[in-house]
This record gives structure tokens, sequence and C-alpha cells, in this order.
């Protein structure tokens, strides 16, 4: 396991991953594809805020569970808390330092998220 330092653009929220990059997900539900997120999930204890919890602003749409994080400063999404599992953490492996020299390395599976309701039945994180 390996620790992976990330950040907004900016740099007001700064965040660091303990985990096995190996696997991404990449959603085509609405708000996925505007912002251009490729996900990978770690549990709280593998996540840490190094700073920017007062830079962070949050939006939720829909049931509300998903809680889509978003630096106000300069507007970059660097993770979630998905609606299929809202006390996990989905990080926006774009916004790792030096991802890509991961990038190749890295399965990435499509989520059908504009048909959420029936993709999540199958779908394995």
């Amino acid at each position: 396991m390996r620790t992976y330092h990330g950040s907004c653009h900016c740099g007001q929220v700064q965040f660091e991953i303990k985990t096995e990059l190996t696997k991404a997900t990449e959603c085509n539900c609405s708000i996925c594809t505007r912002k251009g997120a490729l996900h990978h999930r770690v549990p709280p204890q593998r996540f840490r805020l190094i700073s920017g919890q007062d830079a962070l602003t949050l939006y939720q749409s829909g049931d509300k569970k998903a809680k889509h994080w978003f630096c106000r400063f300069c507007g970059i999404h660097p993770f979630s808390n998905p609606r299929a599992a809202p006390e996990m953490y989905s990080i926006n492996i774009h916004c790792l330092n030096d991802f890509w020299d991961e990038i190749a390395n890295i399965e990435v599976r499509q989520f059908d998220g504009k048909n959420w309701e029936d993709a999540i039945k199958t779908f394995k994180f």
C-alpha cells in the first residue's frame, strides 16, 4: 500500500490517501461527466484531509446522499462521498500528484450512472 498526495488546483485543499491504486471508475451520470472525475474509493481510515476544510464547499442533488466536495476558490472537485457508500471517499484521481505516472497500470471500469438504479445492483467497486 502506498501513500498518495493530492490537492485542488490552487492548493487550498490538500489531502492524502493510502491505497493500492489499481482500479478506477468512470461514471457517465450527469455530474461525473461534467466534472470529469475518475473515481477511486478509499475508506475513511485511509483518507486524511491535510488542509483546506474551510475552502471546501458542498454540492448535493437528488436524494442528497452523495456529497460532492469542491474548492470554493478554484472550483476543482478533489473528492466526494458517493451515493452508494456515503461513508467512503471517492477520490478524483486527476487531483493526485503525479497520477500520470500510474495511469497505465490502472484498470478503468465504466459505471452506467445514467441508469444508476439498475447499474448499482451488479457493479463491483
